[in-house]
């Protein structure tokens, strides 16, 4: 994405667009995905999740085609179109599918897996790809990985919560054992999965299973809790838009060129995505290591400084000066380091464990659409707000809306390593994690 918006700004073959054009192209996955989030909290519940996956995956194969062979904007706006609809779907999905499967010791670690260092090497790849090869057959080998990921799905057991979700308990047990065993923590771990589903589902009468979950979310919406998680989860969403995750992978190779004043990039991108992927690969000894609360904080206020050093940087360093590029360049790919081994890995860990597993993703579509809205935004006023108040001051104002949303999750978010998706909806239910038997804890609901 990032070598195809910088080589339309340059006008390359012959495809003329305005700046705001190509804004819009690099923005219009973020605000298209919201129909994306709507088709999986629909198709989600009622297929499972791992055909959800292949069904939204193919739309992507054709968009990778249409770029490739794509001479007007409308065929770049239709692709763009479509890989929101579905990467929306996709992204949202692929999170919760993966915390529904893990153990409770181990989510943290996966789920981060398949959030932050798949796509950071991805991401890598592609930047490297962009600057070696041409954006469109960068495009052409992006067919590979999506064929995989329309493919693979086919072959998972389904997901015991989804089962569970809909009645289907002997199913569900069977399915959990298959992944989980039979130790005693994975039996505890059934017997509240069902005893919760079976609570939940007794407090409605519907004839279908869509008819079911709506009306368990309009249950929920009565409730304090539900607005109060939603909140947790707008909060958690503003704070990876402002940490940069996304600016940064859709316009890396424009930041890097207009910061360092050359387009021979190639060794500044090794850099600041080699300092990205090692900052995930040391987020799983952290995560092994470390709890949730202090792993955020630590390294979100530290990283936050970092940016706030580097926006002072960018301002009174003279741009002749010979150590401005390096300085600048050291100084992102540290605070990206600190940023994915701590903050980074662990917001889409918390956005695939908050919400109550009977409507999860009708909440996560409630949340999404703010923050796809925030997250369009964000993508098609960066080139203005480069040009306005310039780097520096995007990364001042980036730095104190992270504080901000840091200061809400400190004093909102309890301590979730270790405990599994049952009892994490139980606090926010109740405002307390309970260490009592399964089947206390499910008649607390």
């Amino acid at each position: 994405m990032s070598g195809m918006v910088d080589a339309l700004l340059e006008k390359e073959d012959g495809i003329v667009l305005s700046d705001n054009d190509v804004s819009l192209i690099a923005s219009l996955i973020n605000v298209t995905c919201i129909f994306g989030f709507g088709v999986v909290a629909i198709l989600g519940e009622k297929i499972d999740r791992r055909h959800t996956i292949t069904i939204l995956t193919v739309p992507v194969l054709i968009s990778y085609i249409m770029v490739y062979f794509g001479k007007e904007k409308t065929i770049f706006f239709i692709s763009r179109i479509i890989v929101g609809v579905s990467y929306g779907g996709i992204l949202v999905l692929t999170i919760v599918t993966m915390a529904e499967y893990t153990n409770p010791n181990k989510r943290a670690i996966c789920v981060n897996y398949i959030s932050s260092i798949g796509p950071s090497l991805g991401t890598m790849l592609g930047h490297v790809l962009s600057i070696l090869l041409h954006w469109r057959t960068v495009a052409l080998i992006g067919l590979i990985p999506t064929g995989l990921s329309a493919v693979l799905p086919m072959f998972w057991i389904k997901s015991p919560s989804w089962l569970a979700s809909q009645g289907r308990f002997e199913e569900c047990k069977e399915a959990f054992r298959s992944i989980h065993g039979t130790g005693k923590e994975a039996e505890e771990e059934l017997q509240l999965l069902v005893d919760t589903e079976r609570k939940s589902q007794s407090k409605v009468k519907a004839g279908h299973n869509l008819g079911k979950t709506i009306a368990k979310l309009r249950q929920s919406m009565k409730k304090k809790y539900f607005w109060k998680v939603l909140l947790l989860a707008i909060i958690i969403s503003i704070y990876r838009i402002s940490a940069g995750k996304l600016m940064f992978s859709t316009l890396a190779i424009t930041m890097l060129q207009e910061i360092t004043g050359t387009s021979n990039i190639l060794i500044f991108t090794l850099i600041v995505d080699g300092f990205i992927v090692l900052g995930n690969i040391l987020s799983f000894f952290a995560l092994n290591k470390m709890k949730m609360r202090p792993l955020l904080f630590s390294l979100g206020f530290i990283s936050n400084t970092t940016l706030i050093v580097l926006s002072a940087c960018l301002y009174f360093i003279p741009k002749v000066n010979a150590y401005y590029s390096w300085i600048s360049i050291t100084l992102l790919a540290f605070y990206f380091i600190l940023a994915y081994t701590g903050p980074f890995a662990i917001i889409d860990v918390l956005l695939s464990e908050v919400f109550p597993l009977d409507v999860k993703l009708f909440c996560m579509l409630f949340a999404s659409f703010l923050i796809a809205n925030i997250a369009f935004l964000s993508i098609y006023l960066a080139p203005i707000m480069f040009a306005t108040i310039g780097y520096a001051g995007v990364f001042l104002l980036n730095a104190t809306i992270s504080f901000i949303c840091l200061l809400y999750l400190w004093y909102n978010l309890p301590e979730t390593k270790g405990r599994t998706l049952q009892e994490i909806e139980l606090f926010f239910k109740q405002g307390k994690f309970y260490d009592s038997q399964p089947n206390e804890q499910a008649g607390l609901l």
